[in-house]
């Protein structure tokens, strides 16, 4: 404990860690902008955000390579906003690995562990268990850096960063430089890893479906500000803003207070997926017939995604990938009447 600073006796038990009014300023502009959040013990949470609106800055704060100003910072009950990065007792993987290029795979684990005072022969023992849980390979353990593919890579530095069984893992987006393919891998591999470990993670990307596939949680931020935490679903669903809404995803948002869902000037989001191909005589009451004529096709194998006009709006359409129509064709839909949610109402119509 650092001065007189006091313990956290407010804070919820499960919440390892609390960020209470947290604001900084660089080249005086506002970074952050007041962010109150909490990570509940044993979760995986995504800090999720364009570039720009403070990931990486809030990342920093709660690492402690940055000072919030003002804003503190609480790691398991504790007031750790001058506690030194040492002394937070964090593990961090970085968009860029920052691997030791002079030491193997097993040697890159166990070094830090014999820095922090374990006995060498442990610190080996306890590198080799984590790369199990990470999942690499025995015959790649002794190898550098640089001979290992970008996957090993991955799981090296994460094992690295959970070998001291750190109260929190922070990873800035490190899956970047994968390609597709990979990157998916990873994250199954990542959220495995966060289940077996029972290691309470905090990973930064810009990824939406990276966010909505991997966590239990997701911060969204914009501008320096927390638009909203909440399930994946809940933010995917029940977006409490409109940008939020067509960040998250494809999305028809309706502002003109038609078909007696919504008053003028409230937002109605409609997911593409939540219209049905149909035509006037198949809806019923409070169903809204929408023909139009295609004005773009995207075709995404499985599904195609099919922009409409209808009723002077532009609309999105999910069909089936076999039934994909070209652009010019009639398009014929229904907008059930149970369908959409009104982000300025925060209700279904």
């Amino acid at each position: 404990m650092h001065g007189n600073e006091p313990s956290l006796t407010s804070a919820e038990p499960e919440a390892i860690l609390r960020l209470s009014g947290v604001s900084f300023a660089h080249g005086g502009q506002t970074v952050l902008h007041g962010i109150d959040l909490a990570l509940v013990a044993g979760t995986l949470t995504t800090l999720l955000g364009p570039s720009g609106s403070g990931k990486t800055t809030l990342l920093r704060i709660i690492a402690g390579h940055l000072q919030p100003a003002p804003g503190t910072v609480w790691l398991g009950g504790q007031n750790a906003t001058h506690f030194p990065p040492e002394e937070r007792g964090l593990g961090m993987v970085h968009q860029h690995l920052a691997l030791f290029p002079h030491l193997s795979a097993r040697r890159n684990i166990s070094f830090g562990l014999e820095v922090r005072g374990v006995p060498r022969r442990e610190a080996c023992s306890r590198a080799d268990a984590t790369l199990d849980l990470v999942g690499l390979e025995v015959t790649a353990r002794d190898r550098l850096p640089d001979t290992l593919s970008g996957g090993q890579k991955q799981r090296v530095a994460i094992g690295r960063a959970l070998a001291f069984g750190p109260k929190l893992l922070l990873l800035d987006e490190p899956f970047t430089a994968l390609d597709r393919q990979l990157r998916q891998q990873m994250r199954g591999e990542l959220k495995r890893i966060q289940r077996e470990s029972g290691v309470t993670t905090l990973l930064v990307t810009h990824d939406q479906e990276e966010a909505l596939g991997l966590s239990e949680s997701i911060i969204a931020l914009r501008d320096g500000r927390v638009v909203q935490q909440g399930a994946p679903a809940e933010l995917y669903q029940r977006p409490r803003d409109p940008w939020l809404a067509g960040f998250l995803g494809d999305a028809n948002l309706v502002t003109t207070g038609i078909f007696m869902r919504s008053q003028p000037g409230e937002v109605l989001l409609v997911r593409p997926e939540e219209l049905l191909p149909g035509t006037r005589r198949d809806h019923g009451d409070g169903d809204c017939p929408l023909i139009g004529q295609a004005h773009s096709v995207s075709f995404r194998g499985a599904s195609c995604l099919v922009t409409f006009e209808a009723d002077g709006l532009f609309w999105k359409m999910l069909v089936p990938g076999e039934n994909s129509p070209r652009v010019g064709d009639r398009i014929e839909s229904i907008l059930p009447a149970t369908a959409g949610w009104n982000i300025s109402r925060g209700c279904r119509p």
